[in-house]
């Protein structure tokens, strides 16, 4: 074949080829790198709304009622589409029109959780409709605003009991119902280590009364160091001059009725252990110990209920070999199931539905599939889920983005996992604060448990009315353990318990572990804890 004839069929088949490869190329790598900003621009936006809810948490001073919870949601929210808006504005999105790519925020908190998605406001049958026609908000008017709360909770029947189980983030839960033909309304801590009625925890005597709890603080704009502090139901209480005080939006507030020595001897931690054992002798009186997995009603899983009746485990196994408490007794296998199963059933459905509200896209909305690392992290902490699907992406036909993000929140006043309590070790003059499981830490007493969330920079208001910044601990980090989260000595598989447990053999690491389990148990006793209604 002549040369001319291969240069003709080059260009005539060879030559589109490779121009329709190369395009397809240059499509492909757009969209790949769309992919991966747009994930960023999605984390960002997550991340700003999260630290939005964090700082309104941590600073004001009813963050513990229900109400002020939704206000910082509702600003957290905000604070996500304006930071949304913000990201993709060069692309000609603005906040109302990015609402029809974002099918649902999840914000998962303590006992349950909040989907903001949209829906249709109905006016009630006996509203006004005169004063109805200038209201804001119309009739069948789609709106985007919060669901009502909804509780990690599951229905349990076997014989003479019948209640429900409210799941918490960690071994708090609540137990409403019936248990033979009486009314049943009881909440508490589930722990396996208490010894000698809660005066022991884990091979560790857990002192009586604490004396040694202060903290800086604003009151009523002058700044106070180290005064005693307890806290009591989300709320804390400052001794000042033998008068008690708790502090609302900076002002003070005398409590005439608490004395003194109620704020000084702080005796927070062995109460949490005393209730935590008189609760499971209450479950164990009354035959809650025997519920099964097999006995979990109203579960619309198929793969679920099977996976519940085929195990047929104990719920309360207080005899697991690494307690109750263990990330792998069956109560923490069963409460990560219901946790999971709640928010995934609920949270299709806000997703399904948003099909009928998108009015920008012709895309079918669904609740993309969960890694088990994300789920991990989900029940960790405090976090918030949002999602972002439709959005044509990358130069190519019908390429849309279908993201996720997940951040979580490990500084928060509503729970205190184990990773919360941080050490202060040696005099006040040289007291650095360390990771529990700092190699030789034992050898730096005294010891001082304390709230990771105390040794943030906090807000408050001066004499002046201006903002002012301060820490309620003062706080020097140890570099290694805290910092760079080097030298640590926990063994690879070994959980905080069992590492407390082998530190323990000597008088210095019993007293490491003393300081840890009694700020565990002072600060979780002391936490807002909402009364659910039968």
């Amino acid at each position: 074949m002549k040369i001319e004839s291969l240069a003709i069929i080059f260009i005539i088949i060879i030559l589109p080829i490779s121009l329709v490869l190369q395009t397809y190329t240059k499509n492909r790598v757009d969209t790949l790198r769309d992919q991966i900003l747009y994930d960023s621009k999605l984390n960002d936006a997550t991340y700003d709304a999260l630290k939005a809810y964090q700082i309104n948490n941590l600073n004001a001073g009813t963050t513990e009622s229900a109400n002020s919870k939704m206000r910082d949601i509702k600003a957290s929210v905000n604070t996500f589409f304006n930071s949304m808006s913000n990201s993709f504005k060069t692309l000609g999105y603005t906040k109302e029109s990015i609402q029809n790519y974002v099918p649902a925020l999840v914000y998962t908190m303590y006992d349950g959780y909040y989907i903001y998605s949209p829906y249709v406001n109905t006016w009630d049958k006996d509203y006004n409709q005169v004063e109805g026609e200038n209201a804001t908000y119309k009739n069948q008017d789609t709106l985007f605003g919060l669901k009502p709360y909804i509780y990690y909770s599951c229905r349990y029947a076997k014989n003479n009991i019948d209640v429900v189980i409210t799941y918490t983030l960690d071994n708090y839960i609540t137990i409403q119902g019936t248990i033979n033909g009486e009314s049943c309304n009881e909440s508490g801590y589930l722990l396996s280590g208490v010894s000698n009625d809660g005066l022991a925890y884990n091979g560790v005597t857990i002192p009586t009364v604490e004396y040694n709890i202060k903290e800086n603080v604003y009151i009523d704009g002058e700044y106070k160091k180290n005064v005693p502090c307890i806290k009591n139901n989300g709320t804390k209480y400052y001794c000042v001059d033998h008068k008690v005080y708790a502090i609302l939006n900076g002002k003070a507030i005398e409590q005439r009725g608490m004395s003194e020595s109620s704020v000084t001897s702080n005796s927070n931690a062995i109460k949490y252990y005393k209730e935590a054992a008189e609760f499971k002798k209450f479950i164990e009186s009354k035959g809650l110990d025997e519920l099964t997995t097999r006995d979990a009603k109203g579960i619309a899983d198929e793969e679920l209920e099977k996976k519940f009746k085929e195990q047929n485990l104990k719920i309360f196994d207080f005899d697991n070999s690494n307690g109750i408490e263990s990330e792998a007794s069956n109560f923490n296998e069963h409460r990560r199931d219901i946790i999971k199963y709640s928010i995934e059933k609920n949270l299709s459905i806000a997703i399904a539905n948003f099909n009928n509200y998108s009015s920008e896209t012709t895309v079918n909305f669904q609740m993309p599939k969960l890694k088990e690392t994300d789920w991990d992290k989900i029940m960790d902490n405090i976090s918030l889920i949002t999602f972002l699907q439709g959005m044509n992406i990358g130069n190519g036909v019908g390429k849309i983005y279908n993201g996720y993000s997940i951040i979580t929140n490990n500084k928060n006043k509503d729970v205190v996992t184990e990773d919360s309590i941080v050490i202060r070790a040696g005099t006040n003059d040289s007291a650095l604060i360390h990771d529990i499981t700092e190699e030789n830490l034992s050898s730096k007493s005294p010891f001082l448990g304390l709230y990771n969330i105390n040794t943030e920079l906090w807000s408050s208001i001066d004499q002046n009315g201006d903002e002012a910044k301060y820490y309620p601990i003062d706080n020097e980090f140890s570099y290694s353990s805290m910092i760079e989260k080097r030298e640590l000595a926990r063994k690879d598989g070994e959980t905080l318990a069992q590492y407390l447990g082998r530190i323990s053999n000597n008088n210095n690491g019993r007293e490491l572990a003393r300081a840890y389990y009694t700020a565990l148990g002072r600060e979780r006793y002391g936490l807002y804890r909402s009364t659910l209604i039968p």
